[in-house]
């Protein structure tokens, strides 16, 4: 998977305006989009859902999926696009303020309303695990790319499939 490394204010600015988290937040969940859908959606005009779509297009984070004809108008679909973004270039400060927006949307979304670790059929539903794990460098390397290729095999919608957020935050102490 490709990975964007944000290097400056302007692109990171791009990334984290909060109308454009909630495009990228849409499109992992329902998959793709036209920009009048993403508009209806957000509550926001067709023009501005478009105006955000190519910002996040030209930084490399969305990009079209396909075009289809709906009453005589070729519409776009557009797609979160299978990439990692990398904050790791960015001054502390900012990488501070990326991981206060990301700390604040686990809580507003997993906390939001009471969930149980199994739902009513017995699948898992909700978790949150925190500890210590003692790995050797092969076996961090083993832990991450096993994540990574599993994230990476289902970051896009697929019939059958239930959307799940996740956040994994792994470093060596």
């Amino acid at each position: 998977m490709k990975t964007i490394l944000l290097q400056n204010d302007t692109q990171l600015q791009i990334f984290m305006h909060p109308k454009r988290q909630d495009i990228l937040h849409l499109l992992s969940i329902d998959g793709p989009a036209t920009a009048k859908m993403i508009s209806d959606t957000l509550n926001m005009t067709p023009s501005s859902a478009k105006h955000h779509l190519l910002k996040l297009q030209g930084l490399g984070v969305v990009e079209e999926d396909h075009t289809q004809l709906i009453h005589g108008i070729t519409a776009t679909y557009y797609r979160k696009a299978e990439v990692t973004v990398s904050f790791g270039a960015l001054a502390q400060e900012k990488q501070k303020l990326v991981l206060d927006f990301v700390s604040h949307r686990i809580q507003d979304e997993l906390y939001a309303k009471p969930r149980t670790h199994q739902d009513a059929e017995g699948h898992f539903s909700a978790d949150q695990l925190s500890g210590i794990v003692h790995l050797s460098k092969e076996q961090a390397d083993q832990v991450y790319q096993l994540i990574r290729s599993f994230i990476d095999s289902h970051e896009q919608k697929q019939l059958g499939t239930a959307a799940y957020a996740y956040s994994v935050v792994a470093y060596r102490v």
